[in-house]
């Protein structure tokens, strides 16, 4: 990757994505792009994306790279077999990943796979990616609203800040009473505005209180 912006990431995945089908769930540590310490349960554009495919993100906890073990590991022999080894730009050193992930899945015994190969083991998603929904759909009785460019909703004359990080993208309203309403992404629940208190509550303080 020449850069690891969401934009970027997402166009590279976009393409994984026809060619492998959609995943249930990514794992990922809490760096960028796929988590961020600002938005609402620290998601991204990138993340939220997936939500929005069906995709469940997965983090790790902060300082515990060991629980995503196999990909740590993978980093590890790439880092010794690899990296500044290579001599030449990013082209080369392309070349030389791209014949060593080679021999990673298809020739490497792996003992976490009871010592076959990754090849050996996976297989394509039946879940097809059919494209990005320009509005999500929501059941009856659920308010559609667009979040704006700034992280707001309308709402009833309201301006709700929900998050930045899903500009553009279109959440659904459950009313639950008193003025206050589930936010739906997709059938992810972010968390609950309050139209007496005017603001939006994440959903980890939600399920505190």
């Amino acid at each position: 990757m020449e850069s690891k912006t969401c934009e970027a990431v997402r166009t590279v995945l976009t393409e994984l994505f026809k060619k492998y089908g959609l995943p249930k769930v990514i794992r990922s540590d809490n760096g960028t792009p796929f988590a961020s310490p600002v938005g609402i349960l620290s998601l991204t554009n990138l993340s939220a994306w997936w939500i929005t495919l069906g995709i469940m993100p997965d983090r790790t906890d902060k300082g515990n790279p060991g629980q995503n073990g196999s990909l740590e590991r993978m980093h590890a022999d790439i880092a010794k077999e690899i990296e500044k080894k290579i001599p030449g730009g990013r082209r080369e050193n392309q070349t030389a990943l791209d014949i060593w992930r080679e021999e990673y899945n298809t020739v490497r015994p792996n003992e976490a796979l009871g010592m076959k190969t990754p090849d050996e083991v996976y297989t394509i998603s039946e879940r097809k990616y059919e494209g990005d929904f320009d509005d999500l759909e929501y059941p009856l009785g659920f308010l559609p609203r667009k979040i704006f460019g700034n992280g707001t909703i309308a709402l009833f004359g309201l301006r709700i800040t929900v998050s930045y990080s899903l500009r553009g993208l279109t959440v659904g309203l459950k009313e639950i009473g008193d003025g206050k309403y589930h936010v739906f992404l997709a059938d992810f629940l972010l968390g609950e505005i309050s139209t007496d208190l005017c603001c939006f509550t994440p959903l980890d303080t939600v399920e505190s209180m």
